[in-house]
């Protein structure tokens, strides 16, 4: 989504009372399924990271440190960004209702499944 003013820590923090949303940057996401099962993974297993946002971006980055992961994709401070929205579908619904509105954006790249999932099995062990 591409907005007239840039993404701050207020706004990020007033969305995802009820289902997981996430912003990230574009280019940290090379194809829109790698977004999806880090979400995943965050949602059901609340790790590495206490914040399950924070735990999408260190999936989505393949990092063990927060602070990397945070440097790779968050978007604070970008007029670009783009959000995503997990959990159960009336949560979803409330959560979209919510959030300002842009363009879709799904991105499609070469798409490994496994690339996320042995980072989580790595992770989980």
């Amino acid at each position: 989504m591409r907005s007239d003013r840039p993404l701050d820590k207020g706004m990020l923090a007033s969305i995802g009372r009820r289902a997981l949303v996430v912003a990230v940057r574009p280019e940290s996401v090379k194809d829109w399924r790698y977004l999806l099962q880090a979400m995943a993974y965050a949602y059901t297993y609340k790790k590495p990271a206490r914040d399950w946002r924070i735990s999408v971006l260190m999936y989505l980055t393949n990092s063990d440190d927060i602070d990397e992961a945070l440097a790779a994709a968050s978007p604070i401070g970008s007029r670009e960004y783009v959000v995503a929205v997990y959990g159960e579908p009336s949560e979803v619904v409330e959560e979209v209702a919510e959030l300002p509105r842009g363009e879709p954006f799904y991105p499609e790249d070469v798409y490994d499944p496994w690339l996320i999932t042995r980072y989580a099995l790595k992770r989980l062990s």
